[in-house]
């Protein structure tokens, strides 16, 4: 309800101060009283106002409504002085002495109040401008003031009036420059305070002159005016508190629109008036011409700071367009150029591959032409570990790189940052020979080993080369050649050739219908069983993964396990096998009990951290214990993070399953494996197996593998096992179970019955002892190790 009465009673005001302005021109005789009441009423009620608005503000919003309060309360106490005898008598007294002073206070207060609404320009242009603006406005209403109000004082006095009848002038004239200056720079919006302090200010300005131009003319009708105007300041003044301050963005002074000719409305004032007394016949005496002067100076000056402001604004848009010309094509980070300044530089090229050329020179460049592009090996581990920071001051430093060991190559060379971790070369001229010097010298300048807030740091660069000179293909055809690079693993160039191209494209066509045969009935197991060497018999398998795709026929993992590393896709693949093959194993040990089957966990199942989670659900799902199944590991699995994977296979251990470390003996930490990894099995590389046979010294390696897991108390699988003599030579080392094609190839699965031992074996040869002679074929070794391998080889049969 109070919302709504609101505009009710705004509006019965506004009516209220409409009957008294026109009251004061109906009743003259009583023009006197009824100003007085109506003032005192308008600022004493604005005092209070402000003084509540500053008591409710901080800030700057405190200052300036304390300064208008102080301001309105002079006013207010001179009104009262004044007005309560004028309404007792209806005869206005003259003001006192302090009542004058106090009227001059007010006046000070409210310049000040005005000042500090706005905040002043910030750069030294805009402060100039505002002093110009301002002395511009004083200079020409000075000269206004002077015809019309204190020459015709002084003439008609007959000698210099008093100093307050001057004064008022005066003032008057600064705080109307004041104004008509602050709202040039000001938007100029009623619902804002400094719009109705500065609207007050100018009408207060006004009715002085009016005052005083009606006491050298003696025209009543002009004071009448006056009393009007000083009715409108007050008001104005008063409601300003009611309005919000402008925020920090509009407080900044800078003229626009009609705002920048505001302050040349007194210069057409001062002309109008000098015409006129030049019309009437009278000349300008020296304070009116001086005033003109000022005026002029002060306005030649004004646009001469315009033209160098515009200068600089014209230096300044040069600046910042050649600024946003060099981020559109170069890299914010490195500030090497952009993937959009390669494509200009292509296009360039390509344009002069077709423009004619009369000497041949440019096209002999045009077709020397190469690129490089460079993608780093080992970013995203150091970006993961260290942080995105560091990894930033990696590809900073990296950049800077680039630039070095392109400089050593001549000038006539664009190294570029295409984004993320991916940068490349363009160079003219050279030919295939050059570009491959410089990415030798890329590799080995990229690949030297940093320091990044003393962290060390190393990363490779793989970089795919197209030298052919044919701009249009010039990146599609490096990257084909990079991806090939990858293909081979960290720190290779490749050259790209058209063979190459045909090769990239069926690796690509193998990896996009990866996805489809993960989602049909594409993929199969095989199993090859692992055997016993001392009973013959097998109770274990190997799960082993087919692709059979629909144009290409049956894929071992060999063809398709990097594409599908490529793509993302190994953990799911091994999801699927894990599952696959638990559903076989339990259909199996109806019929075997104590049957298990091995399945292989890629390096990315295992930094997915989901294998636990995975084998757990299986189990549940099929009703197996963790003993039916194996997971196998192999050493370049381990190298990313050695503790993670350790408490990874821990929990898997608990679970029962059993976790054996594959193609043992061909990484370079083996033993570091055996010492800090939870493993149940050790499965012997077929390097090994395949050297059996050829002399001593394999004999050696493999009594020596041997004898190191039997010590740590591991079981032993010995992997491609093709022959006789290596499945004898085995046994009388004392390895117990082994795996190959002389025990098995891997085969599709039988719903009855799991693989058994023996389905490779010739006809004329089975399980049976060998006539060699155990002792002979470990003789070498004897003497190199404490435990005694007969001790060994019995206790593998028993």
């Amino acid at each position: 309800m109070a919302c709504a009465g609101r505009p009710v009673r705004t509006l019965a005001g506004w009516l209220l101060f409409a009957v008294v302005l026109v009251s004061l021109h109906v009743w003259p005789e009583r023009a006197a009283a009824l100003y007085s009441a109506s003032i005192m009423l308008i600022t004493a009620c604005g005092t209070i106002l402000h003084g509540t608005t500053a008591w409710r503000s901080t800030g700057r919003a405190r200052r300036v409504w304390s300064m208008a309060a102080v301001a309105l309360g002079c006013w207010a106490v001179t009104e009262i002085s004044v007005g309560v005898p004028t309404v007792a008598t209806g005869d206005p007294p003259t003001p006192s002495l302090a009542a004058n002073l106090l009227n001059l206070v007010g006046l000070v207060c409210a310049v000040i109040a005005m000042l500090l609404i706005p905040g002043a320009p910030r750069d030294r242009f805009g402060r100039l401008r505002m002093l110009l603006d301002g002395v511009v406005a004083a200079a020409a209403l000075s000269g206004v003031v002077w015809m019309l109000v204190l020459n015709p004082l002084i003439e008609g006095a007959g000698s210099v009036p008093s100093p307050f009848l001057m004064a008022y002038p005066v003032a008057a004239t600064g705080v109307l420059a004041v104004g008509v200056v602050l709202l040039a720079g000001q938007p100029v919006r009623w619902t804002t305070a400094v719009t109705r302090v500065t609207a007050g200010v100018v009408a207060l300005t006004l009715s002085l002159l009016l005052e005083m131009m009606s006491a050298v003319a003696d025209q009543p009708w002009l004071y009448a005016l006056s009393l009007d105007g000083y009715l409108i300041a007050a008001a104005l003044l008063a409601l300003a508190a009611r309005a919000p301050l402008p925020d920090d963005q509009e407080r900044i002074w800078q003229p626009a629109g009609a705002g920048m000719l505001l302050p040349y409305a007194p210069v057409a004032a001062l002309f109008l008036t000098a015409a006129g007394f030049t019309a009437a016949g009278q000349t300008l005496d020296p304070p009116a011409t001086g005033s003109a002067l000022i005026m002029t100076a002060a306005v030649l000056a004004r646009q001469l700071l315009a033209l160098r402001a515009n200068a600089r604004l014209t230096e300044d848009l040069a600046a910042q367009r050649a600024q946003l010309i060099f981020e559109a094509t170069h890299d914010a980070l490195t500030a090497l150029p952009n993937r959009a300044r390669l494509q200009a530089a292509l296009a360039d090229l390509a344009q002069a591959e077709g423009d004619p050329d009369p000497d041949g020179t440019a096209a002999t460049s045009v077709q020397q032409s190469s690129l490089l592009m460079i993608d780093l090996d080992g970013f995203k581990s150091v970006n993961d570990t260290l942080g995105h920071a560091t990894g930033d001051q990696l590809l900073v430093v990296v950049a800077d790189r680039i630039r070095r060991a392109v400089a050593a190559h001549g000038e006539d060379a664009l190294p570029v940052r295409l984004g993320g971790d991916e940068f490349a070369v363009l160079r003219r001229g050279g030919g295939a020979p050059a570009a491959v010097e410089l990415a030798q010298d890329l590799v080995l300048s990229i690949g030297t080993p940093m320091s990044l807030d003393g962290h060390p740091a190393t990363v490779g660069a793989s970089i795919g080369i197209a030298a052919h000179g044919r701009a249009e293909r010039m990146l599609h055809d490096a990257d084909v050649a990079l991806y090939e690079a990858k293909a081979r693993g960290k720190g290779h160039y490749r050259l790209f050739d058209e063979r190459l191209s045909a090769a990239v494209a069926a690796r690509r066509s193998l990896e996009a219908d990866l996805g489809g045969a993960l989602g049909g009935e594409q993929l199969a197991l095989e199993y090859q069983p692992v055997v016993d060497l001392m009973s013959g018999e097998a109770h274990r398998c190997e799960a082993l993964l087919r692709w059979n795709h629909p144009t290409r026929g049956r894929l071992t993992p060999d063809h398709f396990l990097t594409a599908a590393q490529n793509v993302g896709l190994l953990p799911a693949l091994d999801r699927w096998v894990l599952g696959t093959a638990a559903a076989q194993v339990a259909t199996w040990r109806r019929v075997d009990p104590e049957y298990a089957v091995s399945v292989n966990a890629s390096a990315a199942y295992l930094a997915s951290g989901t294998l636990p989670r995975d084998m757990r659900r299986v189990l549940e799902t099929h009703g197996l214990p963790g003993s039916a199944l194996t997971v196998e590991v192999t050493e370049s699995s381990l190298i990313a993070n050695l503790d993670a994977t350790a408490g990874l296979l821990a929990e898997l251990r608990e679970l029962g399953v059993r976790v054996a470390l594959d193609d043992f003996g061909v990484g370079y930490s083996s033993l570091t494996y055996l010492r800090q990894l939870p493993v149940d099995v050790v499965k012997l590389d077929r390097s090994f197996t395949r050297e059996l046979g050829t002399g001593p010294d394999a004999v050696i390696l493999v009594d020596g593998v041997l004898d190191l897991a039997y010590r740590l108390g591991l079981e032993t699988v010995a992997e491609g096992v093709e022959t006789d003599e290596q499945a004898d030579q085995l046994r009388a080392l004392g390895c117990r179970n082994a795996q190959g094609f002389r025990f098995g190839p891997p085969r599709p699965p039988d719903d009855t019955h799991p693989p058994a031992a023996g389905d490779g074996v010739a006809p004329d040869r089975g399980l049976h002892p060998v006539d060699v002679d155990p002792v002979e074929a470990v003789d070498a070794v004897d003497v190199l190790t404490p435990v005694s391998p007969a001790d060994r080889r019995s206790e593998a049969a028993r």
